[in-house]
């Protein structure tokens, strides 16, 4: 089953006009293709993208970024599958995105008068 996804902005490279991208389920050889760039970088993100959905990597190069978040949580999941112990979800559109990252931590807030004092002092 494919993904498909419309571009919120599409965009022309010469001739060619992009206004959705459509990623197949993935083989071997798109791994393959990512070559020795770590995965989950950028540079393995578009070699993948470019393989799944068989456009150049300098027309992946240009898909504007708010598309390229939605179309991350796809990779997320096919990289996970290839490097993790999580199954491949076929369709993540349909079976549920991942949730996203959670906001960081902020330090609780002193709770004896000694960190009171430690973190007035810190902060002055």
């Amino acid at each position: 089953m494919a993904i498909k996804h419309t571009l919120k902005y599409p965009f022309n490279v010469g001739e060619l006009k992009v206004e959705e991208i459509t990623l197949r389920r993935p083989k071997t050889r798109d791994f393959i293709a990512v070559g020795e760039r770590p995965f989950g970088t950028a540079g393995a993100d578009a070699a993948l993208l470019a393989s799944l959905s068989g456009l150049p990597e300098n027309v992946i190069e240009e898909v504007d970024i708010d598309d390229l978040s939605i179309i991350r949580f796809y990779v997320a999941r096919v990289w996970d599958s290839y490097f993790t112990t999580k199954p491949y979800v076929e369709n993540p559109i349909v079976e549920g995105l991942p949730a996203p990252p959670a906001a960081p931590l902020e330090d609780p807030p002193p709770t004896t008068e000694a960190e009171t004092e430690t973190a007035e002092r810190l902060s002055a």
